[in-house]
């Protein structure tokens, strides 16, 4: 299902209940900058998104509790059965398919799209980045926007960095070590990502442990993309998450979100 040089990983994603509870941190905040994002900047009123890579849906179903029409696309079957028993739950009219997000068709155009929580890094080539452009192109209406963030390393060559916290839901409790900047590849701009999830539940503890390669784009490499792909303007960039503060402006931004428009 993933096209040359995208995202073929569908497995590697694979206990969305352990992923939703790990996870679910600053999801607020950033729906928050997300509309904000659209007050300042669409043309005409949002009311329709579409979430690339969507995950476990956790900004899916905060948006469609805000009013929004949302379709969630995912390439992992088991995220998308996720989502859709989550909605029907919910009462949540929201639309969910597996697609790979370099090849997914919508029947209608949307208002906006959204990409979080770095998933362009699955996509490990300019060519399969500029595949993925042109898609999200297709499935916008002209003046749509295209917001999404990624992650910005600032010391490539410095020891692999480590985070470890733990979150709860109910009985069980999820403890996660991610690791990152693993086997860089400074030519291709690509590293592995490692996760492992020490899961306590019903009195029994297992470890669940996973493996990724994610693709590094800097941001004037990013611009340079967005104006090849021919299909977008780049109206503005912001450092985590923050629409007061311009990219620039930040010394040492830990995510990059860019807002664009389609032309």
């Amino acid at each position: 299902m993933a096209s040359p040089g995208g995202s073929a990983r569908g497995r590697e994603y694979g206990y969305p209940r352990y992923y939703e509870i790990a996870f679910n941190v600053n999801r607020k905040r950033e729906c928050d900058f997300l509309e904000a994002a659209f007050r300042r900047h669409a043309r005409e009123r949002v009311s329709r998104i579409v979430d690339l890579a969507c995950g476990t849906g956790q900004h899916l179903v905060r948006l469609a509790r805000r009013g929004y029409r949302m379709t969630g696309i995912d390439l992992s079957a088991d995220n998308v059965r996720y989502i859709a028993s989550r909605a029907a739950a919910l009462g949540l009219p929201i639309r969910v398919q597996q697609a790979d997000m370099t090849a997914f068709r919508l029947p209608e155009r949307q208002d906006a799209a959204i990409c979080l929580t770095d998933s362009q890094g699955h996509l490990l080539t300019n060519e399969a980045i500029l595949a993925h452009l042109a898609c999200v192109a297709r499935a916008l209406r002209p003046g749509g926007l295209y917001i999404f963030d990624r992650m910005l390393p600032d010391d490539w060559f410095e020891p692999t960095h480590e985070y470890r916290w733990t979150r709860r839901q109910g009985a069980t409790r999820v403890t996660t070590t991610f690791r990152t900047l693993l086997d860089v590849d400074p030519v291709r701009q690509v590293c592995w990502e490692e996760m492992t999830f020490t899961v306590q539940e019903n009195g029994a503890v297992r470890r669940i442990r996973q493996r990724h390669p994610t693709r590094v784009v800097f941001p004037q490499e990013l611009r340079a993309l967005v104006e090849l792909s021919g299909a977008f303007d780049l109206v503005a960039w912001h450092p985590n998450f923050t629409l007061k503060r311009r990219l620039e402006a930040s010394r040492h931004p830990m995510m990059l979100v860019a807002i664009l428009r389609r032309r």
